[in-house]
């Protein structure tokens, strides 16, 4: 003879989850992992990117620069009064970019951009200052100076290119270059070049 069996209630508070409540249990945890994956994804590309742009801040600069080989390739005649020179060459598959800094007396900076710069350009102030974390392709922070585009006084800038400045000293120039001039401390001037292409050697 067979015993009849009487359901029991779970107790109260511990019911037994439905089909609809395990199915949200499951696409709970389901989403968890998957928010999980895309950060980890996110974090790993982050750190990708990161390491990219600090390789290339490093890559590819040549060796063996100097401020005079890099003014003779350029066509900058750098003054003999200058101090403070420095100068390096990044290169990549498009074209290669020069950068050349030195140190002039007040005076013998006006008269040097007075000869570069024609009559009808005038260097103008750096209005729209970059970021503090510009990075170029070639940031003259690799010379161990302040990179011109950040700072917001006491410096002028142009860009000249040798088709268009007849003037003593831009007869010389081989490349398009952008210029600036930092009165960086009272008397003092730092003179700015990068270059943008035309540097056969």
């Amino acid at each position: 003879m067979s015993r009849a069996t009487t359901a029991v209630p779970a107790p109260e508070g511990k019911r037994r989850p439905t089909g609809a409540r395990r199915t949200l249990v499951v696409l709970g945890v389901a989403l968890t992992v998957v928010a999980g994956g895309i950060a980890a994804v996110a974090l790993l590309g982050d750190r990708a990117v990161s390491e990219t742009a600090s390789e290339e801040k490093n890559c590819c600069w040549e060796k063996d620069v100097t401020p005079a080989g890099l003014g003779d390739r350029i066509g900058i005649r750098i003054p003999e009064e200058a101090t403070d020179r420095k100068a390096a060459v990044k290169t990549n598959s498009r074209y290669d970019t020069g950068i050349l800094a030195f140190t002039l007396p007040e005076d013998t900076a006006d008269g040097y951009l007075s000869r570069m710069v024609p009559e009808d350009t005038r260097m103008i102030a750096n209005i729209a200052p970059k970021p503090d974390a510009y990075k170029g392709d070639a940031p003259f922070t690799h010379l161990g100076v302040t990179e011109p585009e950040t700072i917001t006084s006491n410096l002028g800038k142009t860009a000249l290119c040798p088709e268009d400045t007849e003037t003593p000293e831009g007869t010389y120039l081989r490349s398009c270059v952008d210029l600036y001039a930092h009165e960086f401390a009272p008397g003092s001037t730092r003179i700015y070049v990068r270059s943008s292409g035309g540097l056969d050697q």
